[in-house]
């Protein structure tokens, strides 16, 4: 914090400082730049440890520059002493491979290691740039870095990831992500009959699935409207995506809304019918939750933690390899009565509550994990 471009992950490891704040004291290392940026946060002392105020916690922060220098790296590494080291990546020279490769020298033996996908094992996130993510864990695994390494996967889905790249001896405790606190009360949408209004928020990658939503959205009868906001973290993919913007009938609009800032996510979400992410992998979703949490029901893909969405009526669930099937159920919805899509924010609404006092618990797992 106060970045928030990497997406998912940053808002994972933020929920989880204030979520466990109470009992354990965070050292953060991280960069001092957010994803894109030439400029480092304001108001920050660069290669040196920052008292960062989060809700109720105080957290301590090094945020590195980007020509780091490592002697120092190493040593204000050193200092922490912590009990227990938590990678929230796995892809990142600095926080990642650099740790790992001198742990001898970073780490006693009694600290544990601990990594934390974040996604990037999922089948969606591998798809992209898929060879070199192949190599690359195919050598991480023969390089033995990761042996006596412990494992945190967000879903089961996960945690099967981990095993079938880094093989079944691997330790892994499977404990869901911390969400953010769901509205106590919410506000149903004034639904029109023949129009859908639609948010879409995600960092703009392949992953996301942006593209296939302008597609499918572009064959509909009635009046679509979608409005994308989120970091555009691969440009050539997004130039592809306006590309099909300008192909758009008059009756489905799609526009570009910019960055959203984490705190205005659900007063954002909150003025729109629903919210659509049509993607390829999720280990959680914190959007699909937030647009739950204040009463918006959701259309997604099968491959995140949130199934049995028409079961629940809460949501859909699409087929992302049936396009025709997504166009239809769209202009299914924007026919639907004000009525009915009330009774789909309440269960939206309902469920998010569910899983959050489902998490009551947290504490106790990660106690499993932090021992």
């Amino acid at each position: 914090m106060p970045g928030f471009k990497a997406g998912g992950p940053v808002q994972s490891l933020a929920n989880l400082i204030v979520t466990l704040g109470n009992e354990y004291q965070f050292f953060v290392v991280t960069s001092a730049f957010d994803v894109g940026d030439i400029e480092p946060y304001k108001n920050i002392q660069l290669n040196s440890w920052n008292e960062l105020k989060l809700e109720e916690n105080t957290v301590n922060v090094f945020y590195a520059g980007k020509k780091i220098d490592y002697i120092n790296y190493h040593q204000r590494l050193k200092e922490i002493s912590a009990d227990y080291i938590f990678f929230n990546c796995m892809y990142s020279y600095r926080f990642f491979l650099f740790p790992l490769l001198n742990k001898n020298k970073l780490f006693a033996a009694s600290q544990k290691l601990i990594i934390s996908p974040r996604g990037v094992l999922q089948h969606g996130s591998l798809a992209v740039k898929s060879l070199k993510k192949m190599i690359y864990l195919f050598l991480l695994r023969k390089s033995k870095l990761l042996l006596g390494c412990y494992w945190h996967a967000a879903a089961k889905s996960e945690s099967d990831a981990i095993i079938k790249y880094f093989g079944k001896n691997c330790k892994i405790e499977i404990i869901g992500n911390v969400p953010k606190v769901p509205l106590q009360f919410i506000t149903a949408p004034t639904k029109q009959v023949g129009v859908l209004r639609l948010i879409h928020l995600s960092l703009i990658t392949p992953v996301k699935n942006i593209k296939q939503l302008i597609q499918v959205s572009k064959s509909c009868k009635q009046l679509i409207v979608v409005d994308i906001y989120g970091p555009v973290k691969d440009a050539d993919y997004w130039n592809t995506c306006i590309e099909e913007m300008r192909q758009l009938p008059s009756n489905v609009v799609v526009e570009y809304k910019g960055d959203l800032q984490p705190s205005l996510v659900q007063a954002t979400i909150s003025k729109y019918d629903a919210l659509i992410l049509l993607t390829k992998g999720e280990n959680f979703g914190h959007a699909l939750f937030e647009s739950l949490s204040v009463g918006r029901p959701i259309i997604t893909s099968f491959f995140t933690p949130w199934t049995n969405l028409q079961q629940k009526k809460s949501g859909w669930n699409v087929d992302i390899d049936d396009p025709k099937q997504i166009t239809i159920l769209l202009d299914q919805l924007a026919f639907m009565d004000g009525i009915l899509w009330t009774q789909y924010c309440t269960n939206a609404h309902i469920l998010a509550k569910e899983y959050f006092y489902n998490q009551s618990n947290l504490l106790t797992s990660y106690s499993k994990l932090f021992v």
